[in-house]
């Protein structure tokens, strides 16, 4: 066993930590002297591990390494005596994983740089009461290149002194890090494509409300919903009136721009779970699931008033009035089955066509 007065006598002048020339216990002493001893044989042996044993005093908001490797000095490109202070400043990241107690994954809990300033405090009493540090920190020292390192360490108290000592290892994972780093962007890159292609299999892609594909089985699902829990929807079939004249007058990319206009009037007019969709050329349908028909007919009118509201195709320098005929079907008054409801929305629209005669739309 190597005491704390054999070790000053063998390190001479290389010894850059505090406790032995400290105002601290001959226990404390001993341990630290006996542990640097210890850590200092082995860092001679070459091995590619990187041993350390870090100190802090319990009211003190300052943490020093007793000991440490020489390669993390080499890699640090600093002075034993800041080494501490360098790899402190150096971290970008600190990971911890947790197992969870439901199965066999970790969840994975990130600090980043400005946020472990506010909380080493906190992670020091919380590493101290649980008696060990598990953690990966991602570094980037002086010359700019970023590594990774895994730390473990088990906490020892000195009640008397109020100090605490970490015996750890570092050991480098740049590698397995960088891997996984690389798979996760690969998987949300995956889920991110899975998404896209989703909504292209369900969404329009002018307008992007939803496609007739998701109508028919969003209907089918509604209904049973509806059934089960004895609750009404409505559909609104809307028609643009007059659009063939926008199409012979401004032709067929400003007339697809303003069907794509008009998809976003009807998005702006609606709130989840309600939703447009669009049927086919300058046809629509709103799907308002909890509606009543009389709710259904002022969703009406507020859709008409938007459409009153916005002049379209302003950016291609025009100034269109559009305008539209919409007709209500409501589950279950009017029918029960979606062809039929579909069929009555269609009927009550023509209806609402003839009565108005198509309101013309206007163009300048």
């Amino acid at each position: 066993m190597t005491d704390h007065k054999t070790l000053n006598s063998l390190c001479a002048g290389d010894y850059y930590g505090r406790i032995l020339h400290g105002p601290y216990s001959e226990k404390l002493k001993n341990r630290v002297a006996e542990c640097i001893a210890a850590f200092w044989a082995f860092d001679n042996i070459g091995t590619l591990a990187i041993p350390y044993i870090a100190a802090w005093h319990e009211e003190a908001k300052v943490i020093w390494y007793e000991f440490v490797s020489r390669r993390l000095v080499q890699i640090l490109g600093c002075k034993y005596s800041q080494a501490a202070e360098t790899f402190r400043s150096s971290i970008l990241e600190r990971r911890v994983y947790k197992s969870l107690e439901t199965d066999w994954s970790a969840k994975k809990e990130i600090l980043s740089h400005r946020e472990l300033k506010g909380a080493r405090s906190h992670l020091r009493m919380e590493v101290r009461e649980q008696g060990i540090v598990e953690a990966v920190y991602k570094s980037s020292p002086q010359n700019g290149d970023v590594f990774w390192v895994k730390d473990q360490a088990t906490i020892e108290s000195f009640a008397q002194d109020r100090i605490n000592i970490s015996l750890g290892c570092l050991t480098i994972v740049s590698k397995e890090m960088e891997a996984d780093d690389a798979r996760k962007r690969v998987e949300e890159a995956l889920r991110k494509s899975e998404k896209k292609f989703h909504n292209l299999a369900i969404r329009d892609d002018l307008t992007d409300l939803y496609n007739t594909r998701y109508l028919y089985k969003a209907l089918s699902e509604l209904i049973e919903f509806s059934e089960a829990n004895n609750e009404t929807f409505s559909l609104i079939f809307m028609d643009l009136d007059n659009f063939k004249h926008v199409v012979d007058t401004y032709g067929h990319l400003n007339a697809s721009q303003a069907i794509q206009e008009v998809g976003a009037t009807i998005r702006s007019v609606l709130s989840e779970p309600a939703y447009g969709v669009a049927y086919a050329g300058d046809e629509f349908i709103v799907v308002l699931p909890g509606f009543s028909n009389t709710q259904a007919l002022k969703m009406v009118e507020s859709i008409r008033s938007q459409m009153r509201q916005t002049i379209y195709l302003a950016n291609q320098g025009y100034k269109v009035s559009l305008r539209a005929s919409l007709g209500v079907a409501t589950f279950p008054d009017d029918a029960t089955d979606k062809t039929d409801l579909l069929a009555l929305a269609v009927r009550a629209m023509f209806n609402m066509k003839e009565k108005s005669k198509g309101a013309n739309a206007k163009y300048e």
